[in-house]
């Protein structure tokens, strides 16, 4: 007797394909929230390489690409020195950095001489920007415990705060200096600036000429700040000066890439380490110091 052929179950088809459809139709929705979501806020997903894997993250969860505080390569790449950059900005009391607001980036006076007077009796050695960027030009070595103390953009109490101390442990002090806001309210002015240069304790950085952000600027711009800055500081003190420092530490290819070819020989970024290469000269690294003793950031 012939076989009846055997009907597809219906039923279980459709409901596969309800199924599949349901599928989609939440990945589609998935897909939309997140992507809309993502352009709300302004931010493509970002690939990253984390432990050997691939993920994907939005920007604002990491430092933006300019101040991604590279670590020191390891190994080490070039001519290399062990020499810490100690990062400052206001030296004051720090009952004027509260009335002023600007505790986050102020060491308290008492705090600085406490540091200074550590790195003496610590047997440390405070050089020149200078002194640096010729030894790793050179591949030469320093003296043991050999360190760099950078203070930022001119304040006033730089001079009212900060040079006293300087001038009672007779330390070289290297300051990042925007030109054009000299004379301006809460920075100090030419003939203060001129004063501390002829201690002979201070080397002068150009550090652009209105604290414009360099990373952004067009080649001009860019010729324009470093330029002004370092003619008005050789004119004003009669220091060559051939040594950067990055307003806000952001810097790319750009900038690096004219620096050199104005005959800039170094330059400073923010980013953390106490290894100087010459492999990365253009943007030798810093620590930033706040009220917490000098030994905190493995001094």
């Amino acid at each position: 007797m012939r076989k009846r052929p055997r009907r597809k179950n219906k039923n279980n088809k459709s409901s596969k394909n309800i199924l599949i459809l349901l599928i989609l139709l939440v990945l589609v929705l998935f897909s939309y929230f997140f992507i809309n979501n993502t352009k709300k806020s302004g931010e493509k997903l970002i690939s990253v390489k984390s432990l050997g894997s691939i993920i994907l993250i939005p920007p604002s969860s990491i430092p933006t690409p300019a101040l991604i505080p590279t670590p020191t390569p390891i190994p080490l790449v070039g001519f290399c020195l062990n020499i810490p950059v100690l990062l400052y900005h206001h030296v004051q009391p720090q009952a004027q950095a509260v009335e002023k607001g600007q505790t986050s980036l102020s060491v308290d006076n008492g705090v600085f001489d406490q540091q200074i007077a550590y790195l003496i009796s610590s047997g440390y050695t405070t050089i020149t920007a200078k002194t640096l960027v010729d030894a790793l030009r050179n591949k030469t070595q320093l003296p043991p415990k050999s360190i760099l103390v950078t203070l930022d953009d001119g304040y006033k109490d730089n001079f009212d705060y900060a040079y006293p101390i300087v001038q009672k442990y007779r330390i070289k002090v290297n300051l990042l200096i925007p030109t054009g806001l000299l004379g301006g309210s809460n920075y100090m002015s030419w003939d203060q600036l001129r004063e501390m240069k002829n201690s002979g304790l201070i080397y002068l950085i150009d550090h652009s000429w209105s604290h414009y952000s360099v990373n952004y600027g067009s080649a001009d711009k860019i010729k324009y700040e470093i330029n002004t800055a370092r003619q008005q500081l050789q004119d004003n003190t009669g220091q060559t000066v051939d040594i950067f420092g990055y307003p806000y530490g952001e810097f790319n290819d750009l900038d690096v890439s004219i620096l050199q070819q104005e005959g800039f020989v170094g330059a400073f970024s923010t980013i953390p380490g106490h290894w100087q290469c010459d492999s990365f000269i253009m943007a030798l690294h810093r620590t930033r110091i706040g009220n917490a003793p000098l030994s905190y950031y493995g001094l």
